[in-house]
């Protein structure tokens, strides 16, 4: 995807920050009153599964969850990391479970590890989520920040469900960004190849993409009583952002969310379960509009358009998801 011109990107740039920024920063958490309304659900006898969960909102989310008495499966590539986690955790609130979620291969096995052998899943977190400016390919040959965000995805929830491991009336929560106001539902912009790469068209496509799977799999796993929500946390200071967009924290971080504040949809939503909303996103405990500009409400590709690529990728590595 060739980059805009400098002039029409800056342009760009100051429309959508300035459209947002009251919103989806701290001023708004506060604006909506939510501090004041902590979530105080217990949770004791759930079992959750976060990816992505040594650091950001992953780690916020676990945390929460384990404090109000669940038991978190917490994955994520880095050992110390996740013994860290759980140190700061209620003890035996969370389980660390070692898997390098860009392997496509090694999230299939998930489903399998010893760490889950117990009750099903309760909770479904999809929060692993990478912003990679610079290309990059996995050894199975597939685009670093796609297979992450979004492939993965597909791959763990379905493996769950085939292998009996998502609970009848779980909750999966598919943890996307304002990134997806960008774009409209395309397959080109996926799994990019080098030579037209752009990490932010990527990111953004992968975060529009997880909206239509929460709705896809809303009908597919309803016979399990099944409910699924795109949850966008807002802008928070995670290391994510810190590392991939330091501009953009120079200019709001007195402002951004931090990660439990970030992390407080995802808390409230596993605990209310409210009715699901069909193309809609929740941000601060509402469901909200998933298209802000004209250009994004008629697709570049079909929901089943994007299943078949995705199908036909992990089918390519072995793994079944249809």
């Amino acid at each position: 995807m060739a980059e805009p011109p400098p002039l029409q990107a800056l342009i760009g740039s100051l429309v959508f920050y300035g459209r947002f920024a009251p919103s989806f920063t701290r001023i708004g958490y506060i604006a909506r009153g939510l501090p004041f309304r902590p979530v105080k659900t217990p949770a004791e006898g759930e079992v959750w599964l976060v990816t992505g969960a040594t650091g950001g909102l992953g780690r916020a989310a676990a945390l929460r969850a384990a404090r109000r008495g669940a038991t978190v499966l917490a994955v994520g590539r880095n050992r110390a990391a996740l013994d860290s986690l759980a140190a700061a955790a209620p003890a035996g609130g969370i389980v660390p479970v070692v898997c390098d979620l860009s392997d496509m291969r090694a999230v299939a096995a998930l489903p399998a590890a010893p760490e889950l052998a117990g009750r099903p899943v309760d909770v479904l977190v999809n929060n692993v989520g990478v912003l990679i400016r610079d290309f990059s390919r996995t050894p199975e040959g597939l685009e670093t920040s796609y297979a992450t965000n979004l492939l993965g995805h597909h791959v763990l929830a379905s493996g769950l469900v085939a292998a009996g491991r998502l609970a009848r009336g779980a909750v999966i929560l598919n943890v996307v960004s304002g990134g997806l106001y960008s774009v409209p539902l395309n397959t080109r912009m996926l799994n990019i190849p080098e030579a037209h790469y752009n990490g932010f068209a990527a990111y953004a496509s992968h975060k529009r993409a997880q909206l239509a799977l929460a709705d896809h799999w809303r009908g597919r796993f309803a016979d399990l009583g099944v409910r699924t929500y795109a949850v966008h946390p807002g802008w928070a200071d995670t290391p994510g952002v810190q590392t991939s967009l330091p501009v953009f924290r120079r200019l709001l971080g007195p402002i951004l969310r931090d990660a439990h504040q970030g992390a407080d949809t995802i808390d409230w939503l596993a605990a209310a379960r409210p009715p699901e909303a069909i193309d809609q996103i929740w941000f601060d405990r509402r469901p909200r509009p998933a298209h802000a500009f004209a250009h994004t409400r008629q697709p570049a590709a079909t929901t089943a358009q994007l299943l078949d690529l995705l199908n036909a990728d992990a089918a390519r590595l072995g793994l079944r998801t249809a």
